[in-house]
């Protein structure tokens, strides 16, 4: 009697931007490999990003979604994106810091099948149309139908292919405006026009999303400085005072559409506080959630320096570097940069008070500067202080506040 034979999947996987960066989107179709059925579908909207970013996002969507299908299928992934190709397969090194992290990110999914069950294959663009389509349809979403390209003084129309019908766009000679660099290659972050700059206050700006950024109040792990990622401690008496204050003072400021908060017990605590007074409900968004900090959860940063003195040194030199059994902060920033786009995207124009922890306020931060990684150990983030973000449509972000505490000061 033979063992069934393992199935087999090819995932088609697409990102572009609509100028280079600009607004983008990505999508992923999986298909069974015999039938050509197609059994699932991803996109979404990446707000401001270049064409690699996002082709990197459709990757890592279509290898989840052949996952959640079949964890041991052999899966054929098809892209028209040379860069990512050769990337993942070894013959082109990763040179931007941006890539890195959503290359590892895709490697990891990939190496979950199994040793050699995960090729990369390099398709003409017009070999992967459903793909496509499903990008311009998430930006359309996003961004709006007429959000296009800007105009340039020289480029080719194309032809875009959405809900609405196709209509045309100026690009500068690629599709959605993924031009060709120097030498004829694909446009790197670092090769392309820095998007415009607004100065706040002085020029006149699109409604916003607001991000009010709350952290939780404090708990028996704060007081006793010890690291608290996944762990669930609960608000001690001044955590939950500290929340009623803060409380008092969203109440006064009005203008809250929606609450969110993470899953942790000590965040869930101190947004139940603040919602019974605005009379909101608690959304949870698991991606809120703290940094995890692996086996050193609970101890104090003595014992872990005494007990780890070599890994806690790494992880302090290098943000790609985590706890032991953890999670590293260039993986942390992934999973804020998608919360935070998601947010944005999903409650445009709105007020939305965000109630999370320490290292996830301060990479929200450090992403709307632009700010490496590594900007996070200069961000100090007070229990129950507020922090203050606007995000524009046009991929603009504005930091208006950091670690207000004045409510906490008064009393």
């Amino acid at each position: 009697m033979t063992s069934a034979q393992p199935r087999r999947l090819i995932v088609e996987a697409d990102g572009g931007a609509r100028g280079n960066p600009g607004p983008a989107g990505y999508g992923a179709v999986v298909r069974d490999a015999t039938t050509r059925e197609v059994l699932a579908e991803r996109s979404g909207y990446l707000r401001i990003a270049t064409n690699n970013v996002a082709e990197y996002h459709g990757l890592i969507a279509g290898l989840e979604a052949a996952a959640e299908i079949d964890p041991s299928a052999f899966v054929d992934v098809r892209l028209d994106s040379q860069l990512v190709v050769k990337q993942m397969t070894g013959e082109w090194q990763i040179k931007h810091p941006h890539l890195q992290p959503l290359a590892d990110r895709a490697a990891q999914l990939a190496a979950a099948f199994g040793s050699g069950r995960v090729t990369f294959t390099w398709v003409r663009r017009e070999a992967n149309a459903h793909a496509d389509r499903l990008v311009n349809a998430a930006i359309d979403a996003g961004y709006g139908p007429r959000g296009g390209a800007t105009p340039v003084a020289s480029g080719t129309p194309t032809r875009d292919a959405s809900a609405g019908g196709a209509r045309e766009l100026l690009a500068p000679s690629g599709r959605d405006g993924r031009g060709a660099g120097p030498a004829g290659g694909v446009v790197g972050a670092d090769e392309v026009r820095p998007i415009p700059n607004r100065v706040a206050g002085w020029m006149p700006a699109p409604p916003a999303t607001t991000l009010l950024l709350v952290r939780h109040g404090v708990t028996s792990f704060t007081l006793e400085k010890r690291f608290s990622g996944v762990g669930d401690p609960p608000l001690v008496d001044q955590g939950r005072w500290q929340a009623k204050l803060l409380a008092q003072r969203l109440a006064g400021r009005g203008g809250i559409d929606v609450v969110v908060s993470s899953p942790r017990q000590r965040c869930r605590q101190t947004a139940e506080l603040i919602a019974d007074v605005l009379q909101q409900p608690v959304l949870l968004d698991d991606d809120l959630r703290e940094v995890d900090f692996g086996r050193w959860e609970g101890l104090t940063f003595a014992a872990v320096q005494q007990r780890w003195p070599r890994e806690l040194e790494l992880w302090l030199a290098d943000t790609s570097i985590s706890p032991p059994g953890g999670e590293s902060y260039d993986e942390l920033r992934l999973r804020i940069t998608a919360a935070a786009q998601r947010l944005a995207n999903r409650h445009r124009g709105k007020t939305v008070l965000v109630v999370t922890h320490s290292r996830p306020i301060a990479m929200f931060i450090a992403n709307a500067l632009s700010a490496p990684v590594a900007a996070i150990y200069r961000v100090q983030i007070d229990p129950a202080s507020m922090s203050e973000i606007d995000y524009y449509a046009d991929g603009v972000t504005v930091v208006r506040t950091v670690n207000d505490t004045a409510h906490l000061a008064a009393h």
